[in-house]
C-alpha cells in the first residue's frame, strides 16, 4: 500500500510539472545584420629593365563589399555570419585571390559559435592564424609596395604552391592568403595569450593539399609577440598537375607601438623550395627559403606616420636572392579615410625576375622601383 501511495505521489508530480508552462528561454537574442566595406584606390608607376607601367590598383587594405549577421543567444554565447566579397574599383570586377578568379565571395564566408569564455569556432571561407599574421606584424600594411608583400609572395599569383620546375613562388605565409573548406578555433585571450587553429579539407581533391595553421601571440601593453605555423599535405596528382610532398612553413613577428620609433620585426622559413615530386619520387628542390624583414613605424603627427619595412629573400635556388625595401607615408584624414604616398624597391639576383605586384617582368637580374599615392576609406 505504501509503494502505491509512492508511486501516485510521483506521477501527480510528474503531471503537474508537465502542465506547467516551459521555461522562458535565455535573456538577450538581440539579433542585427550590418553592411560594410572599404574602397581602396591607387595609381602606381612601375619602372623596370626598360620598361614602365602606370596602373591603377588596390593601395593598401583593397576594397571589399561585406555583410554580417549577429545574434546574442544569452549567457554569453554568440552566433554570426559573414559573406565578404573583393572588388576592383579599377574596372568594377570581382577581385581574385589565391589565383582562382571565379569567386563571388572572395574574401571570406563563414558560419561562427562563440562563447566569451570558450572561444569561436568558424567553419566556411576563411582569413585564419596565417591572414592575421601579416597585419599584425607588418607595419606598412601596403603589400603591394612593402618588403614584406614583395618577399613572401615573389610577384605569384598563388604563392607557395608547387611550381614543377624547381623554382620558388613564394610562401603559404604570406598576406594574400586565405583557406576554403575550413575549421577554425580561435582561443579567447588569456594572460595576453590567444591561440588559433585552422584545419582545411580537400575533400577528396588529387592536386588540393589539406592545410594546418596554427598561431599563438602574446600582448602585453605595446609589446607583441606572435608564432605561426602551417602545413600543407602531399598529393597524388592528377593530369598534368603532378604529384607533391607536404611542404611546412614557420614564422615569428614582434613588434612595440610606444615611443617615437615603433620597430617590427619577422623571421619566416619555409622546409622546401619546391615540393613538386620527380620521376625519382624526390622532391625537385628540398632546399630551404628564408624572409627576414624589419620595420618601423615613426609618428611624425598626430595623424601622420612614416612607414617602412627593409627584407631580404634568400632562395632556395642559386643566384636567385631577393632584397627588397618600401617607405610610406600615411596620414588619417579621419578615422575611416586614409590618404598614403609610398615606394618600393626591389634588387635581386642575376637568374632571378621577379617582378612587383603589377610591374612588368624585368630582365633577370634588374631592378624594380614602383611609386604609388591612393586612399583608403571604410565605411
Amino acid at each position: 500500500m505504501k509503494k502505491f501511495i509512492a508511486g501516485i505521489t510521483a506521477l501527480s508530480a510528474s503531471a503537474v510539472s508537465m502542465a506547467q508552462p516551459p521555461a522562458a528561454p535565455p535573456a538577450a537574442q538581440a539579433s542585427s545584420v550590418r553592411v560594410y566595406g572599404v574602397a581602396d584606390i591607387a595609381v602606381a608607376r612601375y619602372r623596370t629593365s626598360d620598361a614602365t607601367k602606370t596602373a591603377m590598383h588596390a593601395g593598401g587594405s583593397g576594397s571589399r563589399i561585406g555583410f554580417l549577421a549577429t545574434e546574442d543567444l544569452g549567457q554569453g554565447w554568440r552566433v554570426n555570419a559573414r559573406l565578404e566579397a573583393g572588388v576592383n574599383l579599377d574596372a568594377g570586377t570581382s577581385s581574385s585571390t589565391n589565383g582562382n578568379p571565379n569567386r563571388v565571395w572572395s574574401r571570406q564566408v563563414y558560419v561562427e559559435m562563440g562563447h566569451k569564455s570558450f572561444g569561436a569556432l568558424k567553419l566556411g571561407r576563411l582569413q585564419g592564424p596565417t591572414y592575421n599574421f601579416f597585419p599584425t606584424y607588418d607595419p606598412m600594411l601596403l603589400p603591394a609596395m612593402d618588403a614584406w608583400g614583395v618577399l613572401s609572395t615573389l610577384g605569384s599569383a598563388a604563392p607557395g604552391t608547387a611550381s614543377g620546375t624547381g623554382v620558388s613562388t613564394g610562401f603559404l605565409i604570406n598576406p594574400t592568403f586565405r583557406s576554403e573548406n575550413t575549421v577554425n578555433y580561435t582561443s579567447p585571450r588569456i594572460g595576453g595569450v590567444q591561440a588559433e587553429v585552422s584545419y582545411s579539407l580537400n575533400e577528396g581533391s588529387l592536386t588540393q593539399p589539406k592545410v594546418l595553421e596554427a598561431g599563438l601571440d602574446y600582448l602585453a601593453g605595446p609589446f607583441q609577440i606572435g608564432a605561426l605555423f602551417v602545413k600543407a599535405g602531399s598529393t597524388p596528382g592528377s593530369g598534368a598537375a603532378r604529384p607533391t610532398d607536404s611542404v611546412a612553413e614557420a614564422a615569428i613577428g614582434a613588434k612595440f607601438v610606444a615611443g617615437p620609433i615603433q620597430p617590427y620585426l619577422t623571421y619566416i622559413r619555409r622546409d622546401l623550395t619546391d615540393q613538386t615530386l620527380g620521376a625519382t619520387g624526390s622532391v625537385l628542390n628540398g632546399r630551404t627559403e628564408t624572409v627576414k624583414l624589419l620595420g618601423a613605424v615613426i609618428p611624425v603627427s598626430a595623424r601622420g606616420s612614416v612607414r617602412m619595412t627593409w627584407g631580404r629573400y634568400d632562395s632556395g635556388t642559386p643566384d636567385r636572392d631577393a632584397r627588397s625595401y618600401g617607405v610610406a607615408y600615411t596620414y588619417d584624414v579621419s578615422r575611416r579615410l586614409m590618404l598614403m604616398a609610398a615606394y618600393t624597391h626591389l634588387s635581386q639576383g642575376l637568374a632571378a625576375s621577379w617582378p612587383v605586384f603589377q610591374s612588368p617582368k624585368p630582365l633577370a637580374g634588374d631592378t624594380v622601383e614602383g611609386f604609388t599615392v591612393g586612399a583608403t576609406w571604410r565605411f
